[in-house]
């Protein structure tokens, strides 16, 4: 059976008149019409319980505070657990490319046999199917809502690896709960693998459903976020493709809260950040360029260097590894001699659990270190981690902070206690550590731009960062820099004896400030909406664009006008069809900033 499960909330739409079905589906008007949904109806079998994680997070909370943490005495054990984990994914086939066609039916990039696309290289149109790079387009079930896997699963079907992948994406993509009787009877290695996955935290067995009391039910804490990283353009070699994947903590439409709360043995935590639009941003326009970069850098240290700031799970550092691991792979000569490390930063010690997690699961290497961006000594004790002088400073800095203009009423002060400057009220856990920016939204964007010159170097070092930014340019057309460059100009500095020029992309149309409020609320209560759009006007903030901001570095030695600062241009990314900037499969918009940003390495 060829069963086609599109479950989900495919480009954030929403359930809705489909509550017969076994199998919920929603998908897009355009995925409908190419006929990728196919919808099982049965309506002489009950309705089944609802499955959701959901339903069931406060049931789960102690479990959620034993994620990625190490056994007790036993970190080899734990290392190896980890290890099985990887080879788990790999022969359940749970990459990417593959959930993408064998489990919701959508297209991909399909290679030749002998590891050629033998396309155009010259145009991402040869390469659109390989966006997104993640499942961006999926969500997580909600309450009251329900996957019935018995009447469907194809335990039977000639493609060993197919009962395992649709259980697998069932937990930990669409966060819904699995009978373990399906779960052993479907997954590869049964009960050993329940018990890893036990073992790890990542699931827990309930007996939590009224309906069948016998039955026991698998209840994923995670998410478990498969990324691929396709070979990137420019690169001869097409069979060279890193499949990665990415523990995170749940969606907060399956949270609640952007905090782990309390237990009687754990405090709280500020949650670690799902993959969305924004991260996958940052990664898709990076690897378009990133070829540019390396063919106009001066590799003349052993090491090539990568700090991610602001690390949440990993996924920058990672991703960027990743990239470099598919360049060397495809025979590009100035990696074959050079050392890469990654250093990933973050306040919150549960990220760095989970990246120094999934560095593991990758077989990959990164360095964490808890770190405070708002605190004085934050850029002095990353220096003396790093160790000083221009040959201990990073070749590339990567960063997505939290960038949400804040209100104080829906800040979420457990988790945002822990920046030393943080002093509001506890009304709301509406937003948290990995989204409130502050009343500004600026706060850690700031401080990261600040910190650039003293951690990169000064001779081609590159930063990249994906954010909202406020009050953007809203023509190409404009007569005088708006404020924002000249802000973002200002926090950069001139005290320094590097110049830096930076391009800074975002939307044609920006949000302005009652459509974001109306978005941003989370409630169609019109005293919320008011109370965003108060802060927003005290703030004087008037438009909001999701965007990049893309600075190279540059020593004074061959700078003609001997300057130092930054000057940063501006582009308006066209909306096309496909969507905007950070729609994560458009690749016009990649497309458009790669032709920039090479132009901005070659300078």
């Amino acid at each position: 059976m060829n069963l086609s499960f599109v479950w989900a909330l495919i480009f954030s739409t929403t359930l809705s008149a489909v509550l017969s079905f076994h199998v919920y589906v929603k998908t897009s008007r355009q995925h409908k019409a190419r006929g990728s949904a196919q919808v099982f109806a049965n309506s002489h079998v009950p309705m089944p319980p609802d499955t959701s994680v959901a339903s069931r997070i406060d049931e789960a909370i102690p479990f959620l505070h034993q994620v990625g943490r190490s056994y007790p005495d036993d970190k080899g054990a734990w290392e190896q657990d980890i290890d099985k984990l990887h080879k788990l994914l790999h022969l359940t086939r749970y990459h990417h490319p593959t959930i993408k066609k064998h489990i919701f039916n959508l297209p991909i990039n399909e290679r030749t046999n002998d590891g050629h696309n033998h396309q155009d290289e010259q145009s991402l149109e040869n390469y659109k199917h390989d966006y997104p790079f993640g499942p961006t387009y999926v969500r997580p079930i909600g309450v009251g809502q329900s996957i019935d896997l018995k009447h469907f699963i194809d335990v039977d079907s000639s493609t060993e690896w197919m009962p395992s992948l649709q259980v697998l994406t069932t937990l930990f993509l669409l966060a819904s709960t699995v009978p373990l009787s399906v779960f052993s009877q479907a997954v590869v290695g049964g009960e050993k693998t329940l018990e890893l996955l036990l073992r790890l935290g990542l699931v827990y067995l309930s007996s939590c459903d009224t309906t069948n009391k016998d039955e026991e039910w698998v209840v994923p804490v995670v998410h478990l976020f498969p990324l691929q990283i396709p070979h990137l353009p420019g690169t001869r070699d097409h069979c060279d493709v890193n499949h990665m994947v990415l523990m995170t903590d749940l969606h907060p439409t399956v949270l609640s809260v952007t905090s782990i709360p309390s237990t009687s043995d754990c405090p709280d935590e500020g949650a670690v950040m799902y993959i969305g639009p924004d991260s996958i941003a940052l990664v898709q326009h990076l690897h378009a360029s990133l070829l540019g970069y390396i063919n106009n850098s001066n590799f003349g240290r052993p090491v090539f260097r990568i700090l991610d700031v602001c690390c949440g799970s990993g996924v920058q550092a990672l991703a960027a590894l990743g990239m470099l691991d598919v360049l060397r792979k495809s025979g590009h000569t100035s990696l074959a001699a050079v050392d890469v490390e990654a250093v990933a930063l973050d306040v919150n010690q549960r990220a760095l659990r989970f990246t120094e997690f999934n560095a593991r699961l990758n077989r990959l290497k990164v360095a964490t270190m808890q770190s405070n961006l708002l605190a004085d000594d934050a850029v002095t004790s990353i220096e003396e981690m790093g160790g000083r002088g221009e040959s201990k400073k990073f070749d590339i800095l990567l960063s997505n902070p939290p960038f949400i203009p804040t209100p104080n009423l829906v800040s979420d002060d457990a988790a945002l206690s822990l920046r030393e400057t943080a002093s509001v009220p506890n009304n709301s856990q509406s937003y948290g550590l990995f989204s409130s920016g502050g009343v500004s939204g600026e706060d850690c964007l700031c401080a990261i731009i600040k910190m650039t010159p003293r951690v990169l170097r000064s001779d081609g070092g590159l930063m990249g960062i994906v954010s909202e930014f406020m009050n953007p340019p809203l023509s190409d057309s404009a007569e005088q820099k708006c404020v924002l460059l000249t802000k973002l100009e200002q926090w950069w500095g001139a005290d320094y004896d590097v110049a830096a020029s930076g391009v800074l992309f975002t939307n044609e149309y920006p949000l302005d400030s009652q459509v974001y409020s109306q978005r941003r609320a989370l409630t169609d209560d019109k005293s919320v909406i008011s109370l965003w759009l108060n802060h927003l006007e005290r703030n004087k903030i008037y438009h909001v664009s999701p965007g990049l901001l893309f600075v190279k570095l540059q020593s004074k030695v061959g700078n003609p006008n001997n300057a130092t600062g930054c000057s940063i241009n501006y582009r308006l990314v066209p909306k096309t069809n496909n969507g905007s900037v950070w729609t994560p499969h458009n690749f016009n918009a990649v497309e458009y900033t790669m032709k920039i940003l090479n132009d901005l390495y070659h300078s």
